[in-house]
């Protein structure tokens, strides 16, 4: 019972502070986000035992350069499609049953394409158009948020089939199926404040994210269970570091960001 009062606690403080700082600015809203990827950043690199300032700097400059709408849109562009292109690259990797095992080069393209243009592309998705400030960015957490934490809760009370037994034994079909219908329904809630988008995109997105989100979070999984440990940091009680926290939310910003930005261009 402590355990799950100091989970909710710190969970609620990490939603809080999104939603506030995305609904303040634009600043406020990189800021953290900037922080909380580079942290999740920090940790992901000592799971892989690769240490390099690159990438961290890296998107320090793109961010800023986002910020002051100095980005090229080709190198915008290009950063999503390879970032896209490593996430189906590891997609891959999860459903052969294959290690990762890059090598020191490779481990700095993961670095980048995975979680540095990740977290940029999070923080891009503050140019997608809505009716209130940064709809776009805080409607994407909202639905990861809801179909996570019911994904959750119908496998603690009714999981039985395994989703990924090698990776994470705690997922069942039944926390999957339960966080994908509660992510359909809340997106129907949504619809209203995004009149710049056709009535089906966030019905739609909410289904894509209940199956981003899933295998972003066993990726994660999959990573910890290779560097045999179980969380990836301890700053977040209860959930265990930053990028244990985003995983979810990494994977599934570029995605997000793509199909809102073909929606739109074909509007």
């Amino acid at each position: 019972m402590k355990d799950l009062i100091i989970r909710s606690i710190s969970g609620l403080l990490y939603v809080t502070l999104i939603i506030s700082a995305a609904l303040i600015s634009d600043i406020f809203f990189i800021v953290v986000i900037f922080i909380f990827s580079s942290l999740a950043l920090y940790e992901f690199q000592k799971l892989i035992q690769y240490r390099s300032p690159v990438p961290f700097i890296l998107f320090g400059v793109i961010a800023y350069q986002f910020y002051c709408q100095n980005l090229n849109l080709y190198l915008h562009l290009s950063l999503m499609i390879l970032c896209i292109g490593i996430n189906l690259l590891l997609t891959y990797f999860l459903f052969s049953n294959k290690k990762i095992n890059p090598q020191p080069l490779q481990k700095s393209g993961l670095t980048i394409f995975y979680l540095v243009v990740s977290g940029y592309l999070i923080i891009a998705t503050t140019s997608l158009g809505s009716s209130f400030k940064n709809g776009a960015s805080i409607s994407m957490y909202l639905l990861i948020w809801v179909n996570n934490s019911f994904a959750y809760l119908f496998g603690k009370s009714w999981g039985k089939r395994l989703l990924f037994p090698n990776i994470s034994p705690k997922k069942t079909w039944e926390g999957f199926w339960g966080g994908a219908l509660m992510c359909f329904l809340v997106s129907f809630i949504l619809i209203p404040y995004h009149p710049l988008y056709p009535s089906w995109t966030f019905p739609f997105l909410a289904l894509s994210i209940a199956i981003t989100a899933t295998i972003g979070d066993l990726i994660q999984s999959k990573f910890k269970r290779q560097a045999k440990v179980k969380d990836s940091g301890s700053l977040i009680p209860g959930h265990g570091g930053f990028y244990d926290r985003m995983d979810s939310v990494l994977f599934t910003a570029p995605f997000v960001y793509l199909f809102l930005m073909l929606v739109t261009y074909v509007s």
